[in-house]
């Protein structure tokens, strides 16, 4: 069926004429054909021009849908026809256009030999009149009705996706309309599979039923029609009339009509549905873009708010409108992009981006803090960047979470650092007593005593002073420990260390307080016991201190080339020290005499992170 189609310019006066419509008028060049609206008017009966003048509209939506009028073909005949007319507007640009679509009306005298092409153009209608797909098909329905009879009638549609046959339409005497339904073996499924038109009388119903094609569904009828909709070679639904009582039969007929009839409504109801899923896609994207509880701002190439959900408009309300402004504008009240901008970065880019960035009240008050991600808008069908999509968190609570955390952990350091100092403080004062006290000593081993106990004490006070003055309050870089605690040792036991060197090698990580000050007390027992035992006053010599990884242990050397390794009741003190911090330590202790002279003093323990087990006194 050929479709006699125009668009008119009302605002250029112009219309733009089909090739079939030019062959419609009998005119001898060929179209399609651009004219001017009076030319085209001048063609229209002087009688009927003032109801087909589209250009006496005054205002967009006053447009007469539908008019009928006669228009001259060849010289001087003219021909009935119906004019059914839909107002477009350009989008962007606010231009106003009219499709037309031109269906002879035949005379009186042929009405009973054109019904089927009246309910053909009929149905062309319909496809311009109706938006909703109810409507649409119980219009299909009166104008089948006009055809033949059709009290019983429904169209079934089946979703290839979820195998289900849904009922849009369906008006019966007996039943009531089904819900959606698995594909099963009734005649619409058998039409559906064939995709053939089926007259299925009680005879045909019989024989289909007995080779196992069809069963039985809902009230039996005398006779069934139903023809497929199809496209091209995808049937998509079927379109059925029953008949429940013997004096109302169907027949060949009937079945050419309603096939013919199907034909053209299965483009309509294809296009329909298609809107339909579009217009449900539409508003399914766009609820849950205003259902969104963080904020979403759709910009163009040139940074442009093309869209915005309501959350964005709740935070810059005082900014509205937001569409149509420079996200700098709408968003910060600048004049110019803001640095960094991840949107921008994304521009150049293509890739995502992420910034905080602060959200502005009136006047460009901060009145908050959001996290935003920015991502390309890519059009997928000719592959160009669109625009830019960001998805914008606010993050003010976590922030403020943030700086208050960060000011109590700089309160806790501050505390922290003064505890070390006090302990440090308190811990010289004991030694400064001890000091006092072996001043009023006659006994040279009780002073002895005294100067080891104040050696112990400043190995941890060296340890509290290190960590009240680095940043980092729970390590101690052991290395640069040993280096001041041996130089305090080699003063404090002048004149036996004089013109003896010592070397320290650690190759360890940062030891936590709790390994460093068993340690370092560790290392004062080995070093004074090294310079009280191993050197005699001016007779020089070396000692070695090293901290070394061995597999999951860290080892502590204390090496002297002195007298060798003599134990003095003097010395078995000190050592039964180590031994005891030794197993604090989960670790071993041993000293040796070497073979060429001097001691090698060797504690292993496990190094940080490593499982150590503490060994009682009872045990060593």
């Amino acid at each position: 069926m050929k479709i006699y189609s125009y668009f008119l310019s009302p605002s250029l006066k112009k219309i733009w004429l089909s090739a079939d419509l030019v062959e419609l008028l009998r005119w001898s060049q060929p179209g399609p054909v651009w004219l001017n609206l009076q030319h085209w008017l001048s063609l229209v009966h002087p009688d009927d021009r003032e109801k087909a003048d589209i250009s006496t509209q005054k205002k967009a939506g006053e447009l007469d849908r539908r008019v009928t009028y006669r228009i001259k073909i060849a010289d001087s005949e003219y021909l009935n026809v119906e004019d059914l007319r839909q107002e477009i507007l350009v989008e962007g640009t606010g231009t106003r256009l009219v499709l037309g679509m031109l269906f002879p009306v035949p005379p009186e005298s042929d009405r009973h030999r054109l019904t089927v092409q009246e309910a053909l153009y009929e149905i062309a209608r319909l496809s311009v009149e109706k938006d909703n797909l109810q409507e649409l098909l119980r219009a299909i329905h009166l104008t089948i009705r006009n055809l033949m009879p059709a009290e019983n009638f429904y169209i079934a549609l089946y979703d290839k996706e979820t195998g289900l046959v849904s009922f849009p339409y369906f008006v019966d005497e007996y039943d009531q309309p089904p819900p959606p339904r698995p594909a099963g073996r009734g005649l619409t499924e058998y039409v559906l599979r064939t995709g053939q038109p089926l007259l299925a009388s009680p005879e045909v119903f019989a024989r289909l039923e007995s080779e196992g094609q069809v069963e039985s569904i809902g009230a039996p009828s005398v006779d069934w029609l139903g023809v497929p909709l199809k496209i091209q070679d995808e049937v998509f639904g079927v379109m059925v009339v029953q008949s429940y009582t013997e004096g109302l039969r169907y027949n060949e007929e009937q079945l050419k009509v309603l096939s013919f009839v199907a034909s053209q409504a299965a483009l309509v109801i294809k296009k329909n549905l298609a809107e339909e899923l579009r217009k449900e896609t539409e508003r399914l994207l766009t609820d849950s873009f205003a259902s969104i509880q963080d904020g979403i701002s759709i910009l163009d190439l040139e940074m442009k708010i093309v869209r915005v959900n309501p959350v964005m408009e709740k935070w810059y309300a005082h900014a509205l409108p937001l569409v149509g402004k420079k996200c700098h504008v709408a968003y910060h009240g600048k004049d110019d992009f803001c640095v960094p901008c991840p949107s921008l970065n994304t521009l150049r880019t293509l890739k995502p981006a992420c910034e905080v960035v602060p959200r502005t009240g009136p006047g460009g008050k901060i009145t908050g803090w959001l996290e935003l991600f920015s991502f390309p808008l890519i059009d997928h069908v000719t592959g160009r960047l669109k625009g830019v999509i960001e998805y914008v968190r606010d993050i003010t609570e976590r922030k403020r979470a943030e700086e208050a955390m960060l000011a109590s952990l700089k309160e806790k350091e501050i505390l922290l650092k003064e505890v070390h100092h006090r302990v440090k403080n308190n811990m010289q004062i004991i030694s400064s007593l001890l000091n006092l006290q072996s001043g009023y000593l006659k006994d040279p081993e009780a002073r002895s005593a005294l100067r080891e106990s104040q050696n112990r004490i400043y190995s941890m006070a060296l340890v509290h002073d290190k960590l009240y003055r680095e940043k980092d309050l729970a390590s101690i870089d052991f290395g640069d420990y040993a280096e001041k605690l041996l130089v305090h040792l080699f003063q404090v036991h002048f004149p036996n260390s004089e013109g003896v060197t010592y070397s320290v090698r650690v190759e360890a990580p940062a030891l936590t307080v709790d390994m460093a000050i068993p340690l370092g007390l560790i290392l004062t027992e080995l070093v004074t016991n090294s310079l009280q035992h191993a050197f005699s006053p001016g007779q020089g010599g070396s000692l070695k201190v090293s901290l070394l990884p061995e597999g999951n242990y860290l080892v502590l050397e204390v090496r002297d080339n002195g007298r060798g390794y003599e134990p003095s009741a003097g010395s078995r003190f000190g050592l039964e020290i180590v031994r005891l911090l030794s197993a604090q330590l989960g670790g071993e202790f041993k000293i040796t005499g070497l073979a060429g002279g001097g001691t090698l003093a060797r504690v292993s323990f496990p190094g940080p992170g490593q499982l150590r087990v503490e060994k009682s006194a009872e045990n060593l």
